[in-house]
């Protein structure tokens, strides 16, 4: 089997497609950081200038007595709301000043595969490079070498999965090194926390997105050898991206649903105006999330074992 997964490995980090999808995510990422970045600068920058300027536009010329009285008491209330947008824009500053950050960058750039581009990009990779194989017929030899079709196909998952994490680091590393040498001094933004907070939430939050892309690429390698054709598997799995996505909030079920359970395990629920505007906040769940992921991890392998039965009904046929 480790033979088996490190030549499908080995194959699919030099296939030109997903050679190619991964320089377009790359590049796409960086772009999705220095957006990220300068917007949230910019607001906080404008938020300060509107405090800061508050108390003086009540010295107006134009102002008499009674109304730069009346304006001098309606500017505590202001305040108070400027306040409360400046809280939201520095929490949105913090998120994407962790792009600018060695570490943090690993769990920005998490929040961007685990959403809709990345595993857009998943689905995309399982139907050109497993669904293809059928539709070209290099199957044959594969199967030839190993007759045992669930194994080959659990060794393409995992090289999918590999693929994704390997990925995942590289965008990583470019965004941390575009951050560090660009972003922090263009766009200053709010410190994302001491080194070892950043490290408690990398902690967390990269081993969850790590699950997040091995559940993606099970079900996109099932969708793929169920359906033998690239384009009808990118078309269903994109449908089934979207039906996640659209009932991660349905009411009283959406926290149990897959799409809720992703949308808290990677830590999606604010808008964040790069990838989490994709999800909607689920309803708050009392339950713990570990526990609510088990009806997706139940769906994936009653998918798998309707696989493996059907692959052996056309065995035999």
């Amino acid at each position: 089997m480790n033979r088996l997964v490190r030549a499908e490995t080995r194959r699919l980090l030099r296939h030109p497609l997903a050679l190619t999808l991964a320089a377009l995510f790359v590049f796409g990422s960086l772009y999705c950081a220095w957006v990220s970045q300068s917007m949230a600068s910019y607001n906080l920058k404008q938020v300060q200038a509107n405090l800061d300027f508050l108390p003086k536009s009540c010295e107006s010329p134009m102002n008499g007595p009674e109304q730069k009285a009346k304006c001098l008491a309606d500017v505590p209330l202001q305040a108070v709301a400027l306040e409360r947008i400046q809280d939201r824009f520095t929490a949105e500053g913090v998120r994407a000043a962790h792009g600018q950050h060695p570490v943090g960058s690993l769990l920005w750039t998490v929040g961007l595969l685990t959403s809709v581009p990345g595993l857009a990009l998943l689905v995309m990779v399982a139907a050109f490079s497993v669904a293809g194989e059928w539709s070209r017929g290099s199957i044959v030899p594969l199967l030839l070498y190993e007759s045992r079709l669930g194994r080959l196909l659990a060794a393409k998952a995992v090289a999918v999965w590999v693929w994704s994490l390997t990925l995942l680091c590289v965008s990583a590393a470019v965004t941390a090194a575009f951050g560090v040498f660009y972003g922090r001094d263009a766009h200053p933004l709010p410190s994302p926390g001491a080194l070892g907070s950043v490290l408690a939430d990398t902690a967390l939050g990269v081993p969850a997105g790590a699950a997040v892309l091995a559940g993606a690429a099970a079900v996109a390698v099932a969708l793929a050898a169920l359906l033998r054709q690239p384009l009808r598997t990118f078309l269903a799995g994109m449908l089934l991206l979207v039906l996640v996505v659209r009932t991660s909030a349905a009411p009283g079920l959406g926290a149990w649903l897959p799409g809720g359970a992703l949308a808290d395990l990677v830590g999606f629920g604010a808008v964040d105006g790069v990838w989490d505007h994709f999800w909607i906040s689920t309803d708050p769940s009392t339950v713990p999330v570990l526990l609510r992921v088990l009806p997706t991890l139940a769906l994936i392998g009653l998918l798998w074992l309707g696989l493996n039965r059907l692959n052996r009904t056309r065995d035999r046929a």
